[in-house]
């Protein structure tokens, strides 16, 4: 052996072995993805693989591509962090330039055991796609919508949850609830299996104050304490997903596994979405920003932080300035990456007191010299919805700290929601202007501003833009019973109910004209419809159980009753039915 030999014989001896040094590190932050059935490319489970792919595992981590986490060092830090600590990088470096030794393998790592089995033992409840959808072999990535049917015969508190996609192709997903049947409309007109795009229909929603987002490697998702969310019975899992080809035909038909409790909430979290629709990338621009701030109108707990843009993002910065002027970080990404995206929970909530100005700060790179910009050359990007569009988001799930406080952040929310509203469909009709659901929604937003009359023009020019849009006569309608119209508003909900049985919404408007006319046999006709479509349709149980209170059927009239007042408690009118049934009670 030459001199040279020896000394670099001497380095590895000294230095990092496979077994005592790099097994552990591969097990512990790179096999779960990394292994037969995951969602990565190759196996890491031996040296022999680690060999094969040592020099690119040092380039991946040393960039820090890989593992893949976008957040820079956090106070506090958030659950399941998947960054490797500079030592083990520098680790993993110096292995594969000593020529990857092997090292003694009785100091290896004890095996880590990787089964089939669900990590949080067996779930209460597997649901799972309905039947397998062919991702194709090439191609644009697919971003489609699955529905599964959720076989519960009363409302379940959730507890965790876990997804399993059963396929490479999927990059991420997110779990919506739909309880109004427009997925399964939407499904049924589709020939393939669930429905194409990025934009969840109106109705379809995360469970209500979570984020349900899932990435490669994540872990179960488990509630904290107190903060189950509730699975209604006869709602429809829907899946969001990003799927990517994979140079074949891949099957995919993905699972959800429900862990339930007995225990309600305590507590009920909220988001709040910062959202930018002000977004005009010039070709060639390497740093426009765009900002939304929002002040927390009572006390909370940050819990969580979810941001969102697509290829062009660039660097992403969440930060909250307290009341006493004190700044604070909420979250980092100095360089944003569109494949990796996901939301991130805080080891421990980040208390933040009534007053507190949070802002988004998202910068963007519309040049040549950004390798993810999918126009070559640049070309001039605006906000929209399509990958090839610019978003610029950043949602926050909060802890109110009291009743009250709960109460000013749904306030503070309907506001922003109008707000963004106007924003977001004033958008889609620049792009254009016969839009159909964007009159719809500009036209919703200014009926609640109580601006009735341009709400109207917008509604008039749903239909006419737009004449197989069930909700576009639904509001026309609507408008027409505001007006006193009856006639016209009958017939423009049965125009919508042709379009859509499904109207849950048009059922009730036909209910309380016909109680209005006093044909009660056929408003319960539309109630019961209404309830059918939608069990969370507090008028239509509440008028349905004084039309049966009122023809002398306690019976029927009590559970609708009951579920009123659990719906809506509020409501004077149904205690004081309930009131008169207890005093009609032998």
């Amino acid at each position: 052996m030459g001199i040279l030999g020896v000394a670099a014989s001497l380095a590895a001896a000294d230095g990092p072995t496979y077994h005592e040094h790099v097994e552990g590190l591969l097990q512990a932050h790179c096999a779960v993805c990394h292994r037969p059935g995951q969602s990565a490319p190759f196996p890491l489970l031996t040296l022999e693989d680690a060999r094969k792919h040592g020099r690119e595992i040092a380039d991946v981590t040393g960039r820090r591509f890989m593992p893949p986490w976008l957040p820079a060092p956090q106070e506090g830090g958030f659950v399941g962090e998947r960054r490797l600590t500079d030592e083990a990088i520098r680790t993993l470096g110096q292995w594969v330039a000593d020529g990857m030794p092997e090292g003694d393998p009785v100091k290896a790592p004890v095996p880590r055991v990787w089964t089939g089995d669900w990590p949080l033992g067996k779930p209460d409840l597997i649901v799972r796609m309905p039947e397998s959808y062919r991702v194709p072999a090439a191609g644009r990535d697919v971003y489609r919508h699955f529905v599964i049917p959720v076989p519960v015969d009363r409302a379940r508190y959730v507890a965790a949850w876990e997804f399993r996609p059963h396929s490479r192709a999927v990059h991420h997903a997110f779990l919506r609830l739909d309880r109004t049947g427009e997925a399964r409309r939407r499904d049924a007109a589709d020939p393939e299996p669930g429905f194409p795009g990025m934009d969840t229909p109106a109705g379809i929603n995360s469970p209500n104050g979570h984020f349900a987002s899932w990435q490669p490697g994540a872990s179960p998702r488990q509630n904290p304490p107190g903060l189950p969310w509730i699975l209604e019975s006869g709602s429809d899992v829907v899946l969001q997903m990003h799927l990517q080809t994979l140079g074949k035909p891949d099957p995919l038909q993905a699972e959800v596994g429900f862990y339930f409790t007995d225990q309600p909430p305590t507590n009920q979290p909220v988001k709040v979405a910062l959202v930018s629709y002000a977004i005009d990338l010039a070709p060639g621009a390497t740093n426009t920003v765009v900002t939304d701030d929002f002040v927390v109108p009572a006390d909370a707990d940050l819990l969580g932080i979810l941001p969102h843009t697509h290829y062009l993002g660039k660097r992403v910065e969440a930060r909250a300035t307290l009341p006493d002027g004190t700044g604070r970080s909420l979250l980092l990404i100095p360089s944003w990456d569109f494949n990796w995206q996901g939301d991130y929970i805080y080891r421990q909530p980040v208390f933040l007191p009534a007053g507190t100005r949070v802002e988004m700060r998202v910068s963007f790179d519309n040049s040549a010299a950004n390798p993810r910009n999918p126009s070559n050359p640049p070309r001039r990007v605006r906000f929209g919805l399509n990958t090839t569009d610019e978003m610029a988001e950043l949602w926050l799930q909060l802890l109110p700290r009291s009743a009250a406080g709960a109460t000013a952040f749904n306030r503070s929310n309907l506001d922003r929601a109008i707000r963004d509203t106007l924003a977001y469909n004033g958008e889609r009709l620049r792009v254009d202007p016969k839009d159909g659901a964007a009159h719809v929604n500009l036209g919703r937003a200014l009926l609640g501003l109580r601006r009735q009359a341009e709400a109207k023009s917008h509604f008039v020019t749903a239909v006419q833009v737009a004449p197989d849009l069930d909700d576009g006569h639904y509001y026309m309608g609507l408008m027409h019973r505001l007006e006193g119209d009856t006639v016209a508003a009958a017939a423009e909900f049965q125009s919508a109910l042709r379009l859509n049985p499904g109207n849950a919404r048009a059922h009730g408007n036909l209910g309380m004209i016909d109680v209005d006319g006093g044909r009660f046999e056929a408003a319960a006709v539309h109630f019961e419809a209404a309830i059918r479509l939608d069990a969370t349709d507090a008028l239509a149980h509440a008028t349905l159980g004084a039309i049966r209170l009122q023809q002398n059927r306690p019976e029927e009239a009590r559970p609708l009753l009951e579920r009123a007042a659990a719906l809506d408690p509020d409501n004077p009118d149904v205690k004081q039915n309930l009131k008169v049934l207890r005093q009609r009670a032998p």
